[in-house]
């Protein structure tokens, strides 16, 4: 009897991932770039589209995190003739600014570990 060989995928890099939690929330870099996103196309659906994911999918990330604060992260107006938007308050700003310089503080102190780590993972593809 032979034992079937194992299908196996490249092995992840080694990293760091940073989360956030805020009341019962969870905050990472997917939500974060979803902020920012927003920000940027002031909307939410032009965001979604560019994270490709659906408005309902986005709107529900955006807002679970949202109940993790006491003021707004973004604003939003109503569609119509004035065709709605999205907007980030001082608030939303300021995370995602924060979010990202605890993020480049946690990779720099980081980078020896995470070096060391890339030198003895295991390497699939030697099979």
């Amino acid at each position: 009897m032979t034992a079937a060989k194992k299908t196996r995928h490249a092995a992840q890099e080694p990293g760091v991932r940073t989360k956030l939690f805020i009341a019962d929330e969870t905050i990472g870099l997917g939500k974060i770039n979803l902020l920012a996103l927003l920000g940027e196309a002031g909307s939410i659906s032009a965001a979604a589209r560019q994270m490709g994911m659906s408005y309902r999918r986005a709107w529900f990330l955006l807002d679970s995190m949202q109940s993790g604060f006491r003021d707004p992260l973004f604003v939003t107006e109503r569609g119509g003739s004035s065709k709605g938007g999205a907007t980030l308050t001082p608030l939303g700003k300021d995370l995602i600014r924060r979010y990202r310089a605890h993020v480049a503080l946690i990779d720099d102190q980081s980078a020896d570990i995470l070096s060391w780590m890339r030198s003895v993972q295991i390497d699939h593809n030697d099979d």
